[in-house]
């Protein structure tokens, strides 16, 4: 029967991994009116720029084009909804990757973040009307890839729509390539965590911004939605306010709707559908199914595989649990939920603007080595606490490294089954990565729900994703001996799904409040709390961003951890399998701060 059960979980998960992407794909293509194909752009020598063209098949003369960029750390598939929504209005799209991100090749901001290679490919498109072409950046898009082929042509647009971004780089009031900027656009949410790119503390303070005011020409408050200047001589200036935060600016019907009026009101061409009338909700719908079918997949893939002959011998018996309990257990759930979170904004404060460990050949990535530290010294002090309470209490109650899931009864370590679990978790992983592969090449769409996305490797992100795996098992693997073997709710008598459920609460409820602790003000109009100090809400704001990922990864680990230590007895499968998935996670979707 449980054989069975894990061969239908198994189809089923198949089916919501290729039959959600099916629909994405679908959607992403308007019900088939537009034709999304992968081009490569070599701009300079070594230097290439991946993208994604869309091309609405209805036109038959030269249309009106948008080049579209997304933000730091993101792909060209985060702005895929703004893409596809152009292209059903009649609008020839560029969705590029910037340089360092993706496929493209170099490191993060050379070549004008690639801004430059994008509007000269969409310029020599012989179906492109290059009198009117807008370029929508998001964050980094805007000042960095916007700005760079602004600067570099400065006759090669006629629009450009600042999503959650600014003409200078974020802190910096040098407005010299302001007068390049025609017909601009900004959408600034009023939630926004990142503020201070514009010197306000708040997004709803963004009509007395000292950065935009001298760009709209005022020193009285921008009205919301009022166009200054000229569109006709080029100085035309709007600023739109919806209630967002920063990155949920390339999911917010807003903001893209905002996005299509600017370049309908400023581009000539296009079939004038209303800016409301969006369909990429149901291509998110579709993508999310697939990124949940792939976290189910890998529990009835991985019983299966226990089932064979070969990885028969990793099923053991599940050690007599010697951990804590009653107020013990509290404390050490409390310590587990809460550690993480309270050192999580000292390690941005320092990472992100005087990093313990510069990106190197080794560790590219420099956002992925801001995790990779904090995992590392949560990792640390897990370690050190279980050994405190070892020899402070669970010493005398027999508890031995048997107990704690790492060895057999006789207290052995056993090798060679260490490695097979290994092998056991890459097993596992391996059909989810092989259908992305597929539905990523095929479809031009990846997993993703929200803030998280699957992406497949380059073979550059593969090294990367090989040389971050022993760093982050630093903190994988003492985890899950802690959630085994020092805490396993109600002395591991509970149920499995009740236990699952319980390790998640624990995992994520410091994230929890965190979250809340950084946006609750933002979301009743105040700012981020974090001090004064704007280089310490710049860090708050970039934190709570990359922490949002967790509240939807931190459950999937704890009942990764849970489930396989209840099928093998042992803490190294579910580990292995957590480690692996989350360093996947990173190394394939981080920017990369050095040349591999």
């Amino acid at each position: 029967m449980k054989t069975s059960k894990n061969w239908m979980l198994l189809y089923l998960a198949i089916i919501l991994m290729v039959g959600g992407s099916l629909v994405g794909a679908w959607v992403n293509a308007g019900f088939g009116s537009v034709k999304v194909e992968e081009v490569s752009i070599w701009h300079a020598p070594g230097f290439k720029v991946s993208a994604y063209l869309y091309t609405p098949k209805a036109n038959t003369g030269k249309a009106p084009a948008i080049l579209a960029i997304h933000g730091l750390n993101n792909q060209k598939n985060h702005m895929a909804n703004t893409a596809l929504e152009f292209a059903r209005r009649g609008y020839v799209v560029l969705s590029m990757d910037m340089s360092g991100h993706g496929r493209s090749t170099a490191k993060n901001l050379d070549h004008g973040a690639g801004g430059p290679a994008g509007l000269a490919y969409l310029r020599n498109l012989p179906n492109v009307d290059t009198q009117n072409i807008g370029i929508v950046g998001m964050s980094q898009g805007g000042f960095a890839g916007a700005m760079g082929a602004i600067t570099s042509n400065p006759d090669g647009y006629s629009s450009v729509f600042f999503m959650e971004s600014e003409v200078n780089a974020p802190g910096s009031m040098d407005l010299s390539a302001a007068p390049l900027v025609k017909n601009a656009a900004f959408n600034i949410g009023t939630v926004t965590e990142l503020g201070v790119m514009i010197f306000i503390g708040k997004g709803s303070d963004a009509p007395v911004s000292p950065v935009l005011q001298p760009l709209f020409n005022t020193t009285d408050p921008i009205e919301v939605g009022k166009v200054y200047g000229s569109i006709e001589e080029g100085t035309a200036r709007i600023l739109y306010q919806p209630w967002e935060n920063h990155a949920g600016a390339t999911d917010s019907i807003p903001a893209i709707a905002n996005a299509l009026e600017w370049m309908q009101l400023t581009l000539e061409g296009g079939n004038g559908l209303s800016a409301r009338n969006q369909i990429w909700p149901v291509k998110l719908i579709g993508t999310a199914l697939a990124l949940f079918g792939a976290m189910l997949f890998l529990f009835p893939m991985g019983s299966l595989l226990l089932e064979t002959r070969y990885f028969n011998d990793l099923k053991e018996k599940l050690p007599e649990y010697r951990g804590y309990e009653g107020r013990s257990w509290w404390i050490g759930a409390l310590l587990t939920t809460a550690i993480g979170p309270l050192l999580y904004l000292f390690v941005w404060n320092h990472m992100f603007f005087v990093p313990w460990i510069t990106p190197n050949r080794l560790w590219p990535q420099n956002f992925t080595n801001v995790y990779m530290v904090w995992s590392m010294l949560c990792g640390g002090i897990a370690v050190v606490l279980m050994i405190l309470g070892h020899y402070t209490q669970l010493k005398k109650k027999g508890a031995t490294v048997a107990h704690y899931g790492l060895t057999d009864s006789s207290c052995t370590f056993d090798g060679m089954k260490i490695l097979k679990s290994l092998g056991f978790a890459i097993c596992t992983l391996l059909p989810v990565y092989l259908i992305l592969v597929f539905v990523d090449g095929v479809w031009k769409v990846d997993f993703r729900a929200w803030v998280v996305t699957l992406l497949p490797f380059t073979g550059k992100r593969f090294l990367a994703f090989l040389g971050y795996l022993v760093p982050f098992a630093v903190y994988f693997i003492p985890q899950g001996i802690v959630l085994a073997g020092f805490q396993r709710p109600k002395q591991g008598k509970l149920g499995l799904g009740r236990e699952m459920a319980i390790n998640a609460v624990v995992m994520t409820l410091g994230a929890v409040v965190w979250l809340l602790f950084l946006y609750v003000p933002l979301m009743a109009g105040g700012s981020i709390i974090f001090g004064s100090n704007p280089l310490i809400q710049t860090a708050a704001g970039m934190g709570g961003i990359y922490y949002l990922p967790l509240l939807v990864l931190w459950p999937l680990v704890a009942c990764i951890y849970t489930y396989f230590f209840r099928k093998t007895g042992r803490v190294y499968a579910g580990a292995g399998i957590a480690t692996l998935f989350i360093v996947w996670y990173l190394s394939a979707a981080g920017s990369f701060a050095v040349m591999l």
